[in-house]
This record gives C-alpha cells, structure tokens and sequence, in this order.
C-alpha cells in the first residue's frame, strides 16, 4: 500500500515537471524576443491559408479577400477600408507594420492609401479623406502620388477640433519623405514606432529606413482605432490596386525598430531652371521644397516658410547632435577657465608672504620652475630661428667670398687630362714591349 502511495506522488511529480517543462518552452520566462511580443489579437493571421476575412476585422466598400491579399481597390474609380473592430488601449510602447503594395497604374492620381491610428470615438462615419474619417484625433500616414513632389510618405496629425481640407494637406503634414511605391510587384512594409521610454519616440520606418522621427508627439492613453483606408480617386481612370499583405501589432519596441538613421528616405529637393534672358544659357540649381518659387515675397510669406522649416526640423530628431554640439562647447569652456586660472597663477601675484611664512616670490619660482618646460617652448624656438639664420649666413658668405666648387672642379680637369694620356701612352708601350720579349724567348 505504501509503495503505490509512493508510485502515485512519484508520477505526479513527474506528470507536472513535463507540463512545467512544455510551458517553459512554449513562453520562456523572461522571453523579450520580437515573437513573444506579437499581440495577435490586434493582427492579421496568415492570409494564405484564410478563407474568408478575420472576424475581429471589418472590410468596407469594395475589399475583398484574394489569393491571400486583401484588395481594397479592385477596379476604376473604386474604394475599399479595413478596420479593427475593437479599440486597441494605448498604455505602453508599441510597434505596427502594414505590409502592402499597389499595382496596375503608374503616375499622378488623386487617390491614395491611408493607415490610421485614431481615437476610439472618433469612428469613421464620413470617407471623405482618402475614404477615411476627415474629422479625425490621432495620426494619418498617407502614401500617394499627387503632391507637388511626387510619390511620398506624410504625416498628418489632427486633434478632432476641425476637419481636414484636403486641398491643403500637403502644407499641413509635419513630416514627410520620397517613396517609390506604384506598379511594383514587391510589397513594401511601413513601421510605426512609439517608445514611451525614450521620450515619446515617434519613429516611421519603410523597409528598415527611416522616413521620419520626432520626440515632440504625444499620444493621450485611451482607446485607439486602428485601420486602413485607399481609393484610386477618378483622375485619368485608372485602376490602380491597394493590396494588403500583412498587419501585425508589437507590445513594445523590436529589434528592427532600433536600426539607426544609417540609411534614411530620400527626402524631397527640387531642381529650378534659370534661362539667361541675354544669352540664352540654361541654369540648373538645386533647391530645397522650402525655397522661394519667387524672387520677392513680403515678410508674411517669410514668416510662414521659415514657421514650416522649423516645423520639418523638429520633425526629424536632432536631439543627437545638439547633445554632441552643447558637449563641445562644455569642453572648450573648461580650457579656457583652465588657461585663464594658469594666466592669473602665474602673473597676478604680488611679492608678498603667506601664512606660512613663504613669500609669494618664491611660490611663483617654485611654479615657473613646474612650468619651465612649458614657458620655456617660447624661448627655444627663438634659439632654433636664431641658429638658423647664423647657418643661413655662413653658407652665403662661403658661396660668396670662397673658392668655388665649380672653378676647382674646371682646374683640376685641365692638369689630371694630360696626365691621364701621358698614363695611357706607357701602359700600351709597356705592353708592346712584353709581348716582344716574349715572342723573342720562344724563338
């Protein structure tokens, strides 16, 4: 009875250490990989293999799940959104990643694709922005091609306040850079990356280059609708498709989300053309989005461009280099205290005694001869300019007043020549006569 006893606890030891031993397989503690901060309530599941669109997602207009994509504009003229059903509750960091790409038309449109991140309460009863909410609290990234520079990635922020006039969103957006997104049959990801420890780090990335950061947003916790919205807009009846791959929300901050501003998004620059009226040559010059289209504008127009410079640097952080800068300027300011305490230790003391009964004469020999090395640099440098110039001297006098090496080289030719051929003459006869002698002894 006592070894059954024994048997049983035994095997339930066993049973839960190999259950212990599968969960800490399945969660590691202290696990802060990128898989185990997915939060697959809030992402999409794998597309490939779903049949119809997730239950917590909500599909509008014309979307449709196809061939493991989610297709928002299916034809011309045409609309599509996708939405989360439930309120996602900002308490801490996070990381989303929207993988997409748009294919059939290439060019200037007036449609777009626009991922959102607003409040709860702000539901999108009107599509009227891009087929999104046009009174709206929270960010908007939108990716379009009808902007005075082409193809690009912007931020828009609102605060419910007013609608968005869509005329003018090109000027409001905070934030902005390239990107070559139409008729291309590879996807493209864009990350969206809000560090509450760092500051409130707001960080939009495009295949694992930054587009943009900026520490000067913050977003109120609450509830927060998280979706995405496109249309292909009427101008030249196209029927550019916006397919969603992929979405997936991170609690906290991934790894690819700390991949430095090595390579940073092509940010806009405009080339204006200058043609000489008198002669005719053309002018390429480079200019910023930020430069005057018109050599004269009143202060007003002034005020507000450099309103927006301003606005386009906070946007991109340089928090990094003012630290460096103010670092620098510390270090040069503590050379110039140290020089000035030197100055004053040294040449402000009058001959007087201390405490100690040490005069103050001898305090200040005491420190020159600590600091001969260094006040006497002054003093050797004159020694070697002084001894230069003597060497100087000497060589010009002896080029001047000696003999020289030419003219010695020139006498000594004249009297070794007739000398050498004297040489020259007796050694041929002196062989001359050898061979003579020898041919006489043979005979």
């Amino acid at each position: 009875m006592l070894m059954a006893k024994k048997s049983a606890v035994l095997l339930s030891f066993f049973t839960v250490l190999t259950i212990w031993t599968g969960l800490l397989e399945a969660h590691p503690l202290g696990d802060t990989s990128d898989a185990s901060k997915l939060n697959s309530d809030y992402s999409l599941p794998d597309l490939i293999n779903a049949r119809k669109v997730p239950s917590n997602w909500q599909t509008g207009e014309q979307a449709s799940l196809e061939e493991g994509r989610i297709v928002l504009t299916s034809k011309q003229n045409s609309k599509g959104s996708l939405w989360l059903k439930q309120g996602f509750d900002l308490k801490d960091s996070f990381t989303m990643e929207w993988t997409f790409r748009s294919v059939g038309y290439s060019g200037q449109t007036d449609g777009g694709i626009s991922f959102w991140f607003v409040q709860d309460s702000n539901v999108p009863r009107d599509k009227q922005l891009y087929n999104g909410p046009v009174n709206y609290d929270g960010l908007q990234l939108l990716v379009d091609n009808n902007g005075p520079l082409g193809p690009t990635l912007r931020g828009q922020l609102n605060d419910g306040q007013k609608p968005v006039d869509k005329t003018k969103i090109y000027e409001q957006s905070f934030a902005s850079c390239l990107m070559g997104y139409q008729d291309s049959s590879v996807p493209s990801t864009v990350r969206v990356t809000y560090d509450l420890e760092d500051s409130n780090l707001l960080k939009v990335q495009v295949d694992n280059k930054v587009c943009f950061q900026t520490r000067k947003i913050r977003f109120p916790t609450g509830s927060y609708r998280i979706g995405v919205t496109a249309q292909n807009g009427a101008l030249n009846n196209n029927a550019e498709s916006f397919e969603i791959f992929k979405m997936e929300l991170f609690n906290g901050v991934i790894e690819d989300s700390l991949i430095p501003n090595v390579n940073a998004m092509g940010q806009p620059k405009l080339i204006t053309k200058y043609i000489d009226q008198k002669t005719g040559k053309e002018k390429l010059i480079e200019k910023t989005a930020f430069d005057a289209d018109k050599d004269k504008m009143s202060n007003y127009e002034l005020y507000k461009k450099l309103d927006r410079v301003e606005g386009k640097i906070l946007a991109n952080d340089i928090n990094a280099l003012e630290t460096k800068l103010n670092d620098i300027i510390k270090v040069q300011q503590e050379l110039l205290s140290f020089m000035t305490t030197i100055t004053k230790h040294l040449s402000s003391k009058q001959p007087t005694n201390d405490e100690k009964g040490i005069s103050t004469d001898d305090a200040i020999a005491e420190d020159k001869e600590n600091f001969k090395d260094f006040l006497s640099i002054n003093q050797k440098l004159e020694k070697v300019l002084v001894e230069q110039e003597k060497y100087r001297e000497t060589a010009k006098r002896h080029g001047q007043d000696g003999p020289q090496v030419d003219e010695i080289a020139r006498k000594l030719m004249i009297w070794l020549l007739p000398l050498i051929f004297i040489m020259l003459i007796m050694a041929y006869y002196t062989f001359r006569i050898r061979q003579e002698i020898t041919k006489t002894k043979l005979l």
